[in-house]
């Protein structure tokens, strides 16, 4: 069987892949149906485009890294995502089939979570080895969760973070438990195949974004690696610019969030943090299958009493805390979130 799909004379598995390439960058295959290619999915909408890169993926090996960039560097993928006769356009091509500008689409779930993890310095780029469990809502966390009459054990993420903070491919799922980050962003459901990632735009995403026990760490974390490397404040600014959005502030942008600043340096200044810990017994009650009493055990989580948690807003000086508040702000824009 194995044969068979990757054999030269047939053409399906590679036309195959390089549609869903295709479909990742450009939001939207030139086969809409990529779980149902060529069949009742509907035909290419430039079939000569397909061939053709298709051909030059068998010729260059397989090779996904000149794929990728083949399809990044191309005059489709460049385009701008308006164009000054947007309106007129729109009326002869309402779902751009012609690909007449570039569709923005926001980032996956994963991406967004690994985009956070790169610009604070936390993301391990290791590549193999054992799976990275990261930290969830702890009100999921603890919530029991019902396994074959029983309750499944509190999820605890890895100890320290560099083990927790490693890419969202090598991250550990459990069947039956959100990641409510992940998920919000509509991380993929892995009991199923899915021919295209769903993207829309709803305000849980806005409010995890902002209000997030993961959201906060990674805006810490991104706050403490500015002032390592820049003491000035307007370089800090524009050294947070530049690591999320590849670009410095125009001046008046850069003055306004100086005086940001500022308001939330003295807000948290006569506002300290509330501290929180971590748990390391919970207490279950559970009804006897049998008898139907009802009983109770501790469960002992043994990961949380050496645990090496993130840097923590009570740990930090105000100054540090408004920097962070920044760094937040700049991760809930739309150019951070979104491709365009």
């Amino acid at each position: 069987m194995a044969q068979w799909i990757t054999n030269a004379g047939n053409p399906l598995t590679t036309r195959s892949i390089v549609n869903r390439v295709w479909q990742y960058h450009l939001g939207r295959g030139l086969a809409v149906n990529a779980n149902n290619f060529e069949g009742s999915g509907g035909n290419p909408t430039h079939p000569e485009l397909l061939d053709w890169l298709t051909t030059d993926f068998v010729n260059n090996g397989w090779k996904f890294k000149h794929l990728h960039r083949l399809v990044m560097t191309s005059e489709a993928y460049k385009q701008d995502s308006e164009r000054h006769d947007m309106k007129e356009y729109r009326e002869s091509d309402p779902n751009n089939q012609w690909l007449g500008y570039f569709e923005p689409h926001h980032l996956t779930a994963e991406e967004i979570r690994d985009s956070m993890l790169t610009i604070s310095g936390e993301l391990n780029r290791d590549m193999g080895g054992v799976p990275a469990i990261p930290e969830i809502n702890m009100e999921v966390a603890l919530q029991p969760r019902m396994i074959q009459f029983s309750i499944a054990p509190v999820a605890q993420p890895s100890r320290t973070p560099s083990s927790r903070n490693r890419r969202s491919i090598y991250t550990y799922r459990v069947r039956g438990q959100a990641d409510l980050f992940l998920e919000v962003f509509n991380q993929l459901n892995p009991n199923g195949s899915c021919k295209r990632r769903d993207s829309p735009s709803v305000s849980p995403q806005a409010l995890t974004l902002m209000n997030s026990d993961i959201a906060a760490d990674r805006s810490i974390a991104f706050a403490l690696r500015i002032e390592q490397e820049v003491e000035e404040i307007t370089n800090r600014i524009d050294r947070a610019y530049q690591l999320a959005y590849g670009r410095v502030p125009s001046e008046e942008r850069r003055q306004k969030l100086i005086e940001f600043l500022q308001k939330m340096q003295e807000q948290f200044s006569t506002n300290p943090p509330v501290r929180k810990t971590y748990p390391t017994r919970v207490t279950r009650s559970l009804v006897e299958e049998f008898s139907g009493k009802p009983f109770q055990y501790e469960e002992w989580l043994n990961q949380f009493e050496d645990y090496l948690p993130d840097k923590k807003a009570w740990q930090i000086e105000p100054g540090t805390r408004s920097l962070a508040e920044l760094c937040l702000l700049l991760c809930n824009s739309n150019e951070f979130i979104y491709v365009y």
